[in-house]
């Protein structure tokens, strides 16, 4: 078991939502420069027959471009933990452009990686009008339901707004350094059972493939060379304990439901609402996300493009968490190419 730590973290990623409503610094926007980059890079790779998934960085030169993305990097990795980048003129874009840019930035920031055992790297996020929106093992976003507070298996997840919902939608986000700045002052209790951590459900996308195969114990906090990290996503634990067979006692439930409530605090969070043309940057060890419900309707219909990003160049984690699957995230099995998958609802 590693040491709880018993300091607040004062490290520029335990920001508060109510900190951050008081300014835009975390709002940036494209130049007319940075875009005219970006569409000469997409221009380029056409003709060449690449299309997005099938080139790399070397493919996609950015010399204009590439200053705000590594800009980017150091604050997801060093600063506040996300980034809001708004402006790309996604309308002026087929679906197909758009991916192939959005792919391109996506290899400026480092690995890109995949979502699920299909070995997915590039997800649509929208409403697949689901049939059994009961299935403990369906993935949350292919509904329009709002999605529980959580973290993804990648060091950053980033998303691009195509088009907004006819109403509802908005995105939220938390600083996990400051969900645990919180329980310190007010529940330290509470706290080794966050550092001791959970089992997850793999929801049928572990090594073996089995519905009822779950995580080794992961920590919800960790510290490591002086920072605070995280990891989180309650349904996921509930549905790993269930799974293992384990009656998670009353304090355990208290600590996760303390986490999933001060995620929705209106101290903590902030809240926005994706506008299309934003990409969202975060860092899935310091930032939670959600979203609220929303419908589809009058000429709208809600997609967002997500990637999951390993950086080439961060900091070494926590080895409780380099050890782990949070780490080791979604493998590509050859089992899973011609079988559906339960938790993707059928789709691919």
């Amino acid at each position: 078991m590693q040491a709880v730590l018993r300091m607040s973290s004062a490290h520029p990623s335990a920001w508060t939502g109510s900190a951050m409503r008081q300014h835009r610094e975390w709002i940036e926007s494209l130049s007319t420069a940075e875009i005219a980059d970006l569409d000469k890079a997409c221009r380029a790779v056409i003709p060449k027959g690449l299309s997005w998934g099938r080139f790399d960085k070397a493919d996609f030169p950015l010399p204009v471009m590439a200053r705000r993305l590594a800009s980017i990097a150091r604050e997801l990795e060093e600063g506040r933990g996300f980034v809001l980048l708004r402006g790309l003129p996604v309308r002026r874009y087929t679906l197909e452009e758009i991916k192939i840019i959005y792919w391109g930035i996506g290899c400026h920031l480092g690995r890109i990686v995949p979502q699920n055992v299909k070995g997915v790297t590039l997800e649509h996020i929208e409403d697949l009008q689901v049939e059994n929106l009961n299935d403990p093992n369906l993935r949350g976003y292919v509904t329009a339901r709002g999605l529980d507070a959580h973290c993804d298996n990648s060091d950053a997840v980033v998303l691009l707004c195509v088009d907004r919902a006819l109403r509802g939608g908005m995105s939220a986000i938390a600083s996990l350094p400051a969900i645990y700045n919180r329980i310190l002052a007010t529940r330290p209790d509470l706290l080794e059972l966050l550092f001791e951590g959970y089992r997850y459900d793999l929801r049928g996308e572990g090594a073996t493939g089995r519905l009822d195969e779950t995580s080794e114990p992961v920590p919800v906090f960790s510290s490591h060379a002086g920072r605070v990290r995280g990891w989180f996503h309650r349904r996921l634990i509930l549905g790993g304990a269930a799974k293992a067979g384990i009656t998670l006692s009353a304090a355990q439930r208290e600590a996760l439901d303390l986490v999933a409530g001060l995620a929705h605090d209106p101290d903590l969070m902030l809240e926005h609402d994706l506008q299309p043309g934003d990409l969202q940057f975060l860092n899935n060890y310091t930032t939670i996300h959600w979203r609220t419900p929303y419908e589809d309707g009058g000429g709208h219909k809600r997609l967002l493009l997500r990637m999951w990003i390993n950086s080439l160049d961060r900091a070494p984690r926590d080895p409780v968490y380099e050890q782990s699957w949070i780490v080791a995230g979604y493998q590509a099995r050859e089992w899973a190419r011609d079988r559906p998958v339960a938790a993707l609802g059928n789709r691919v």
